[in-house]
């Protein structure tokens, strides 16, 4: 099956328990690294969340200017546009995004990064989309000790309620993403080849988990542009 349909079909049956599940794996801490990562990134202008979920980050963005989320999943999108009213909600691919050039000020990624099938075509994208000195903030889990840990819960531990919940195939791409995450100084060296610089970053839990901003540099929005 094809990968954007497994993740696709993941995150719409798992859409109504999903906040949920994301404050048990990680200890009711994701609204504090939620609000860190926003407090990470300039307030003013348009702002995009890429994989935007049930919404949870851009309910709690404050920025003036407009906010949008995207996503893959409708059912997703769904709980988002009750939850966060004045944002606007689309269905979309992160790696063909529906906007004109340069029309965000900040573009986040709240537990996305890591699942987008192609990285290349979303930075090339974002790069597109993003502003002259632009921001992109990502919070996710970096591969490491503590990610192998988190696995191995997943898949001996939850394995068994959670493949009756999801199917076997669905929960087994969690736990594929989780094994298969880049670390932060990969992603680092991704954003530098697409013409960013890492403003602040900071790991959480032994590494486990990673908050990272990164600016556009003048000399790539010249390029592209």
């Amino acid at each position: 099956m094809d990968k954007r349909v497994v993740i696709k079909e993941a995150f719409s049956k798992l859409s109504k328990f999903y906040d949920i599940l994301i404050y048990l794996l990680t200890l009711g801490r994701i609204k504090s690294l939620q609000i860190q990562l926003l407090r990470m990134i300039k307030e003013e202008g348009n702002r995009l969340d890429v994989g935007t979920g049930t919404g949870e980050i851009l309910n709690k963005s404050q920025n003036r200017g407009f906010k949008i989320g995207i996503d893959i999943s409708f059912e997703m999108l769904k709980i988002a546009k009750r939850k966060c009213k004045d944002a606007h909600f689309l269905l979309a691919d992160a790696e063909n995004m529906p906007f004109k050039d340069s029309l965000f000020d900040t573009i986040i990624l709240s537990l996305t990064y890591r699942h987008l099938p192609n990285r290349d075509a979303f930075l090339r994208e974002v790069g597109r989309i993003l502003k002259t000195e632009g921001e992109i903030a990502i919070l996710d889990v970096s591969k490491g000790r503590f990610s192998t840990i988190l696995t191995i819960l997943m898949k001996y531990f939850l394995k068994p309620f959670a493949s009756l919940l999801l199917g076997r195939e669905r929960w087994a791409y969690f736990i594929h993403s989780l094994d298969k995450a880049p670390t932060l100084s990969e992603v680092i060296e991704e954003l530098n080849s697409y013409g960013f610089r890492v403003k602040a970053k900071k790991l959480k839990y032994f590494g486990l988990i990673y908050l990272l901003v990164a600016q556009r540099k003048v000399e790539a929005s010249l390029q592209i542009g």
